[in-house]
């Protein structure tokens, strides 16, 4: 089995995820920061400057090209709170014996 090596900032521990990611604005604050790390750059033109619109949404200025920080993973379009997608991930990372998949009903 190959290991598996975290190499950013990952709760340790369910208290340091549960204050980590307290509410939806810090998952979207997260997502923002893995899409961005150095900040918001459009991937079509390059311009750094943004608008957000809803359901957090950021939009070029320049190009008005949209980009969504849930595109591409498995929380786009979902009904349920962000905050739910992220506690169900920690638990499937996490737990060393496994985790019944139906013990989540999102």
């Amino acid at each position: 089995m190959t290991e598996f090596y975290i190499t950013e900032d990952f709760p340790k521990s369910q208290i340091e995820f549960d204050k980590r990611f307290a509410n939806e604005r810090a998952c979207y604050d997260y997502l923002f920061t893995i899409n961005w790390p150095d900040g918001f750059i459009c991937a079509k033109c390059g311009y750094q400057s943004y608008w957000i619109i809803s359901k957090h949404v950021y939009i070029c200025t320049r190009c008005e090209s949209h980009f969504s920080l849930t595109a591409d993973t498995i929380m786009h379009d979902t009904k349920k709170p962000i905050t739910y997608r992220f506690r169900a991930m920690w638990w499937f990372t996490t737990r060393k014996s496994g985790v019944n998949a139906g013990s989540f009903r999102l």
